[in-house]
């Protein structure tokens, strides 16, 4: 069966290479001839980055697919986003006395205000230590904390997230899956 896989692996890649030289040779040279450049970019970098790529990245996960607890969170597209390595075991109370006790911030929603908020920063070069973070999910479902600590005097984050059941804050413990702290 491994072997079976490696070797339908191989030969999607080499469909994907054999696609691309096809593509260079009579797509490009039309294209070259007959379209205005910028036009031709433009097609080229859509099909690319929302129709190939996407597709090659999700073909690549089917076939990686593992009876296991996912190495990495997926984005609202379906593509990986962080590494998971980190379990936090404790109630929402629990946790955000933990970090906030170690100088990590529990970041806002994402919203109108928040992103406002976020121009505002930018543009004044101020910290916003509360920034909202793009949501990744594990198991089918968003994060359902989210804290960064600022680095030093710079105005980057380290930034991790919790997911786990919903429940009260005083509900009993239980486990919680982050994303582990990054620096940008």
């Amino acid at each position: 069966m491994r072997l079976l896989l490696l070797t339908l692996q191989r030969i999607a890649i080499f469909g994907l290479g054999a696609l691309t030289v096809w593509m260079i040779v009579y797509v490009f040279n039309w294209a070259d001839s007959d379209l205005p450049t910028v036009l031709a970019l433009a097609i080229t970098y859509g099909l690319g980055a929302y129709v190939i790529l996407p597709y090659a990245v999700r073909m690549g996960l089917k076939i990686q697919l593992r009876k296991h607890v996912p190495r990495y969170t997926v984005t609202g597209d379906g593509l990986p986003g962080d590494p998971v390595n980190l379990a936090l075991i404790g109630t929402e109370d629990e946790l955000r006395a933990a970090f906030g006790a170690a100088g990590w911030h529990t970041a806002d929603p994402l919203g109108l205000t928040s992103s406002l908020h976020m121009a505002q920063a930018f543009l004044l070069n101020r910290p916003y230590p509360t920034a909202p973070f793009s949501t990744l999910y594990l198991f089918g479902r968003g994060q359902d904390l989210g804290f960064q600590k600022p680095i030093g005097d710079s105005r980057a984050s380290a930034i991790t997230s919790a997911s786990g059941p919903r429940a009260s804050p005083r509900s009993p413990r239980r486990k919680r899956r982050s994303r582990p702290p990054s620096s940008g």
